[in-house]
């Protein structure tokens, strides 16, 4: 590899954008280097910025439940989120989407 210059670029291209990565281009060829830390900080941010767009989205059905609108949270997000009978959850309003969230 020859002389690399230092440059920002960026990663891959995610469903909501491109988080910047500081890396090394070759000036001869073109390839672009990054470290293994660089990577890992791209991703925890593109996590945080919601920049994969909605991973593993499930639709659901709405059901009615004692006079009012309902619907069942899929088991493998209840785990992940430790979602058990009586746990908070605030509901808001993001544009046309509902948004749960737990307290």
């Amino acid at each position: 590899m020859q002389p690399r210059d230092e440059r920002v670029h960026t990663l891959y291209p995610l469903p909501q954008g491109s988080p910047p990565v500081g890396g090394y281009k070759c000036k001869t060829c073109g390839f672009e280097l990054i470290s293994i830390g660089e990577a890992e900080h791209a991703q925890e941010l593109a996590e945080r910025l919601g920049l994969y767009g909605d991973v593993g989205a499930l639709t659901r059905t709405i059901t009615k439940s004692g006079g009012q609108l309902a619907f069942y949270i899929p088991k493998e997000i209840q785990r992940e989120l430790n979602l058990k009978k009586g746990t908070k959850v605030k509901v808001s309003l993001r544009g046309d989407e509902i948004i749960l969230t737990p307290q």
